[in-house]
């Protein structure tokens, strides 16, 4: 069942946004079924529609959280930024597909 997550990053810049981007690596996530990412009024917004649920949570831990962690390590990124948005989740039946 496809499930949605909506990101908003306050005080988030698409350069910082791009440092994480950087170390998640090029491939496709599996399950990843749509990635809109874009300037918000005041941050970074980004939505994603996976599979499931356990495909965004297998995302989540296997990847996303490594590729925030490098960018700090690395780049200065303040993960805490990251760490702090706000998400709103729709599973598949609230969905119009």
């Amino acid at each position: 069942m496809p499930f949605g997550v909506l990101q908003e990053m306050p005080g988030v810049t698409e350069s910082e946004y791009r440092l994480v981007e950087k170390h998640l690596g090029p491939d496709r996530p599996p399950g990843l079924l749509a990635h809109v990412a874009g300037p918000a009024p005041d941050g970074w917004r980004i939505i994603n529609v996976w599979e499931s649920e356990e495909a965004f949570r297998r995302f989540q831990s296997e990847r996303l959280i490594r590729a925030a962690g490098l960018a700090a390590q690395q780049e200065g990124f303040d993960p805490g930024k990251a760490a702090g948005f706000r998400s709103v989740t729709l599973d598949g039946a609230d969905l119009p597909f």
